[in-house]
């Protein structure tokens, strides 16, 4: 039986023994009154709806409801302490329709509608806005252990500190109204009969949850070194595998991005042994197969699923995203490259060309499914379905290219509530070649009748499911197609994708980056959000590989004063840096946004953006940040590695910077052939690349050889010259020497 609230059990007690007491005087509920000394206002207080200037185009898709939402901001706690009412948010999630339906229901139900108007200021929160909100709900349903989903109903005191939460997610009816109606009662009955009570002790509360959340980076009693805890991290990472169902264990469904570019970077690398190499190689070629054929894609598109599983293993969302488009090209194109396969490279190369095309210049950054997700043509079929698009013989072909069965192929591990028995998810894991052969047709026949297949599949779709789209794009989204851009023109050499590259480096500048007002994670005509860590540390990394694709001063200089301005927002005092700026907190919460439920944590993308930096700069206070990192990765990597491989794979840096410094004329043909096999990411992820001459962002640099022919390159470690080469061929052995031991 579902638990339809959670509340703070200490105030649902007090509120227990409160209504029991009868020899409570009236004095004595007067103290308890936290708004004793303040006029109560009427009941009435007439809210505009605000939503018309929201941030995103979900938020703004609201303005015409009678609810009055009001703006997720810091004026929103003076609204709630005028009017002393409690704050109903519901945090929502664009990327799957559950968050429209909930949202859409409790404004056109009178009964919904009056209960939480009536009793609240009422908010609607974007997770795409406020990130670091998504990671609280994540948080409030894990101390309840319950698993997080959207939209959650979080009601808040007047400071901003949580009373109660229930993760409601997909439902709606009967069992929506018994949810909102159970919680708000309770809530109102703690806020009129001992306000104080509610405040002071939701106030308790958030404070024991920032002690719990207060990283722990004093000095280790037996310090571990980055190239232990990559050695160490690694080698778990791949004893993690599992060849029977050919995925990580207890990754939660995720798209393994960060997993399997780690497993694919230890593949190379000397600290490892031989057998565990090859183990990491195995595995990150499997699950990179399943990744591109299994239902994580899209195969009627070419695109990703965004997906996460809830914790009892029922199916994820089938929305995408752009974040997980450019994510998945940048993995394939630097998996082909690390693991020597082409087939993933080119794969890569084609996502991404689609994600500009169809994404990019579209201005569209996600797309869910509006109704049922498990409803037949969404992106789940049954066989009766199928039937009525396909003829006899293309259902045939269908059967076979995409591994679809009768009574479905959905397995009972991924599906234990049989919420979708009898579906079928699309499979690509059949070649052409395959397909033709079992049918006794040509490669050709086979390739035309699978593309028309697709053709009506696809059109069905289009026809039968609402997709709602959102335009709002993030910095984070623009810097991780950046990152994927930089893959490609390093790939390539093609001047043309260096200047895409460089497009999307100057729209980051020119549209979200202001020297005096700071780092923006949304920027538009009517609104400014200013930028999380991660949307920082993200850019900097992307602007730093792409200084280190064209050795350009000017993107580094961008990177470190980007870097350097919001490293003072954060607040680093010798530690890890904080989520969000003191003033963006509205929950009185600091967040050390360690392991993020969405992929990639803040703490592993920061690393690798300040390591390079720093072995770059010299800049002491990137070092201090880098080394904090460490000291908390140590205790918390063991038994949890699968959450931390964006971390462990900057640790493949070393302790040490290996640093690759290009000397002579590198604007000549070799110097350029130099510049691209540093760039691959079969080398690059063990290195930093430099040129030879002064710059004031760079470390000096003594004790070289002199400059050798056209152009040449020193590799270096701790200030000693490992060696000097002055070909192609030359360099491409020193790295593998350096590298692998090969």
């Amino acid at each position: 039986m579902r638990a339809y609230f959670s509340i703070l059990p200490l105030l649902y007690v007090f509120q227990l023994s409160s209504c029991s007491d009868e020899k409570t005087t009236e004095k004595k509920d007067v103290k308890k009154n936290y708004f004793s000394d303040a006029e109560v206002p009427d009941s009435a207080i007439d809210f505009k709806n605000e939503m018309a200037t929201g941030e995103t185009d979900f938020l703004r898709s609201l303005s015409t409801h009678q609810i009055a939402w009001q703006k997720w901001n810091h004026e929103i706690l003076k609204k709630a302490k005028d009017a002393q009412r409690p704050i109903f948010a519901l945090l929502c999630s664009p990327l799957g329709s559950a968050s429209r339906t909930v949202v859409d229901e409790l404004n056109e139900d009178q009964d919904l509608r009056g209960i939480i108007s009536s009793q609240a200021i009422c908010t609607v929160i974007d997770s795409t806005v406020n990130p670091e909100m998504a990671n609280l709900g994540y948080r409030l349903s894990a101390e309840e252990k319950k698993s997080a989903a959207f939209p959650m109903i979080i009601w808040l005191s007047h400071e901003g500190s949580p009373i109660a939460s229930d993760p409601v997610g997909n439902i709606s009816g009967r069992e929506l109204k018994v949810v909102v109606s159970n919680l708000a009662n309770v809530v109102e009955d703690l806020w009129t009969k001992s306000s104080r009570y509610t405040v002071e002790n939701s106030r308790s509360e958030n404070e024991k949850r920032q002690l719990r959340l207060e990283p722990n980076v004093e000095e280790l009693k037996q310090p571990v070194t980055r190239n232990e805890l990559f050695q160490r991290e690694t080698r778990q990472l791949s004893s993690l595998y599992s060849f029977g169902d050919k995925n990580l264990d207890f990754i939660g469904g995720l798209i393994p991005s960060s997993s399997i570019e780690l497993l694919a970077i230890g593949s190379r690398s000397s600290n490892l042994t031989g057998e565990v190499r090859e183990q990491s190689r195995e595995a990150a070629k499997v699950m990179t197969l399943e990744l591109t054929s299994g239902a994580l894609k899209d195969h009627l598109t070419g695109f990703y699923f965004y997906a996460r599983r809830t914790d009892d293993w029922t199916l994820p969302f089938f929305s995408t995203d752009l974040l997980s488009q450019a994510k998945v090209a940048a993995t394939l194109m630097k998996v082909g490259n690390l693991l020597g396969d082409e087939r993933f490279t080119k794969q890569g190369l084609e996502l991404l060309e689609l994600l500009e095309t169809e994404w990019l210049a579209k201005e569209i950054s996600s797309k869910c499914p509006n109704g049922i997700l498990g409803s037949n043509g969404a992106f789940l079929w049954d066989y009766r379905t199928l039937k009525k698009i396909l003829d006899p013989d293309q259902l045939k072909v269908a059967t076979i290219a995409f591994s679809l069965e009768p009574t479905g192929n959905i397995p009972l591990e991924t599906d234990p509530l049989g919420n979708y028995f009898n579906l079928n998810s699309l499979r690509g894991k059949t070649s052409t070649q395959e397909v033709a052969d079992e049918l006794q047709l040509s490669v050709e026949e086979a390739s035309k009748a699978v593309k028309t297949i697709k053709s009506k599949l696809l059109t069905f779709r289009r026809e039968q499911i609402k997709i709602t789209r959102e335009s709002t794009l993030t910095v984070k989204d623009l810097a991780l197609v950046l990152r994927a851009q930089i893959l490609r023109a390093n790939h390539t050499g093609s001047p043309a994708h260096f200047d895409a590259a460089k497009a999307i480096a100057n729209r980051i500048l020119s549209d979200y980056w202001n020297p005096e007002k700071g780092f923006f994670r949304i920027s538009s005509d009517s609104t400014m959000v200013p930028a999380r860590c991660q949307d920082v540390m993200a850019v900097g990394r992307s602007l730093n590989e792409l200084y280190q694709a064209t050795l350009d001063q000017h993107w580094l200089k961008s990177a470190t004063e980007i870097v350097d301005h919001n490293i003072q927002q954060f607040g680093y005092s010798g530690k890890i840096l904080t989520e969000v700026t003191k003033e963006e907190q509205i929950v009185p919460l600091k967040q050390f946004s360690v392991s993020m439920i969405f992929g990639e944590s803040t703490l592993g993308i920061s690393d690798q953006t300040l390591s390079r930096l720093y072995a770059l700069t010299g800049n002491e206070t990137y070092g201090g940040i880098v080394d904090a990192h460490r000291k908390y990765i140590a205790r918390q990597a063991k038994g949890r590695v699968v959450y931390h491989t964006d971390y462990i794979s900057s640790c493949s840096l070393g302790d040490s910077p290996l640093m690759a410094i290009l000397q002579g004329d590198i604007g000549s043909k070799l110097g350029k052939q130099f510049i691209s096999i540093l760039n691959a990411p079969k080398h690059l992820s063990f290195l930093t690349i430099r040129p030879e001459s002064a710059n004031p962002l760079l470390t000096p640099l003594t004790g070289l050889p002199p400059a050798k022919g056209t152009a040449s390159v020193v590799l270096t470690r701790a200030g000693e010259a490992l060696g000097q080469i002055s070909t192609s061929e030359e360099l491409t052995e020193l790295l593998d020497s350096v590298i692998s031991g090969e």
